[in-house]
C-alpha cells in the first residue's frame, strides 16, 4: 500500500496525485493542440485561393488605320487605356502585386507594351486600376491594314491582352515564407471593349 501524505488534516496519496496530474496535463495538451490546429485550419483555409481578373478596353487612341493609309503613313503610335479589375477571394490576407508587364496585339503583332504598377487588393474585396500601354511607329503590312479597316467596318476588330502580374502574398505572419510567383491574364477585347 502506498504511503500517503497529510496536507491539511487530508490525507492524499502521493501516486494519486502524480497520476491526476498527468491525466490533467494530458489532456490540457491534447485540448490546446486541437484548439490551434483549428485556428489554424481556419486562418489558411483559403490562403492559396488566388485573385480573379477582369480587363475591359475604356479606349484607344493612336489606331485610326484608314487616316494613317490615305496620309500615306505604314505606322501607328496607338495607346490603350485598360481597366483592370483583381478580386481577392481570400478571408484574411491581402493579395499584392509587385510589378508586371503588358502587351497589347492584334494578328499576332505587338502594337502596345508598357508596365502595370504595384498594388494591393484587401481581403475579400476588388481592386480597379488603370493601365495605359502604348506603341511608338508600329508598322502594319498592307494585308493587315486592310484586314483590321475591314474588320473595324464590320465591328469585328478583336485586340489581345497579355498581362504578366508578379506577386507575393504576405500572410502577415513571420513564421510564413511569401508565396511569390506569376499570374498571367489573357484576354480578348473587342475595339468596343467587350471582354470576350
Amino acid at each position: 500500500m502506498a504511503r500517503t501524505v497529510l496536507y491539511g488534516g487530508i490525507e492524499r496519496d502521493p501516486l494519486l496525485m502524480l497520476q491526476t496530474k498527468v491525466i490533467v496535463l494530458f489532456w490540457g495538451t491534447v485540448t490546446t493542440v486541437l484548439m490551434l490546429g483549428i485556428l489554424s485550419a481556419v486562418l489558411l483555409s483559403n490562403v492559396t485561393e488566388k485573385a480573379e481578373y477582369t480587363v475591359d478596353l475604356a479606349a484607344v487612341e493612336g489606331m485610326d488605320v484608314a487616316a494613317a493609309v490615305t496620309a500615306g503613313r505604314t505606322v501607328v503610335s496607338p495607346a490603350f487605356n485598360l481597366t483592370l479589375r483583381a478580386k481577392n477571394p481570400r478571408t484574411f490576407w491581402p493579395w499584392c502585386f509587385d510589378r508586371g508587364d503588358v502587351v497589347v496585339s492584334y494578328s499576332g503583332v505587338a502594337l502596345a507594351w508598357g508596365r502595370v504598377p504595384g498594388f494591393c487588393v484587401q481581403r475579400r474585396s476588388t481592386a480597379k486600376l488603370t493601365v495605359v500601354p502604348w506603341g511608338k511607329d508600329v508598322h502594319l503590312s498592307e494585308v493587315l491594314r486592310e484586314r483590321f479597316v475591314s474588320q473595324l467596318q464590320e465591328g469585328t476588330a478583336k485586340f489581345y491582352v497579355d498581362m504578366n502580374l508578379q506577386y507575393y502574398a504576405n500572410f502577415g505572419m513571420a513564421a510564413f515564407a511569401p508565396s511569390v510567383g506569376t499570374t498571367s491574364v489573357l484576354r480578348e477585347l473587342s475595339l468596343g471593349g467587350r471582354d470576350e
